[in-house]
């Protein structure tokens, strides 16, 4: 259902940059009870797992855009202006890029791993964001590890000056 729904506003968003691509006329192809409809799912999808990437200040971006196309869409279409439409376009785009890209960190991406000292095999399924915050704190776990010990042990590449056979 939720993939039905960003669907249909995936295909507005495509009308819309559609018409604005070739043709100076834009087309408005959402009745505003449709907008209504879809709005309302979005804004409750907000706060789940699926747009958990979005911070507040994001979330509050999207909601401000939903709330202007709301305003252009009140107009009939025959009292909509160019501009109108343009604003439209410019904020279904907004919604777009910051929805597009929390889908993109929220989605799951599963691998096989072995824990260290077992041969058995598990699936692990974690988000995306998930998976590149673990990535992010084992290099620092790592770099951090090997600047504590190049400091420490700075003299353990030099040997003792005499050799096995001299003693």
């Amino acid at each position: 259902m939720i993939r039905k729904s960003l669907f249909a506003f995936a295909i507005l968003l495509a009308v819309a940059s559609a018409a604005s691509a070739g043709q100076p006329n834009m087309q408005v192809s959402m009745s505003k009870a449709d907008f209504e409809a879809a709005r309302a799912h979005l804004v409750a999808q907000l706060d789940t797992d699926r747009f958990s990437e979005i911070n507040a200040n994001d979330k509050t971006a999207v909601i401000a855009a939903l709330d202007r196309i709301a305003g252009h869409l009140s107009k009939s279409p025959d009292q909509m202006s160019d501009q109108d439409r343009v604003d439209i376009f410019n904020d279904q785009e907004l919604i777009n890029e910051i929805t597009t890209h929390a889908v993109t960190n929220s989605r799951l991406y599963c691998e096989r791993e072995a824990p260290t000292g077992s041969h058995l095999v598990h699936v692990i399924c974690l988000s995306m964001a998930t998976w590149m915050e673990r990535e992010q704190s084992g290099q620092t776990s790592m770099r951090s590890f090997a600047h504590k010990n190049n400091a420490s042990f700075s003299g353990a590449t030099t040997m003792n000056a005499e050799s096995p056979s001299s003693r």
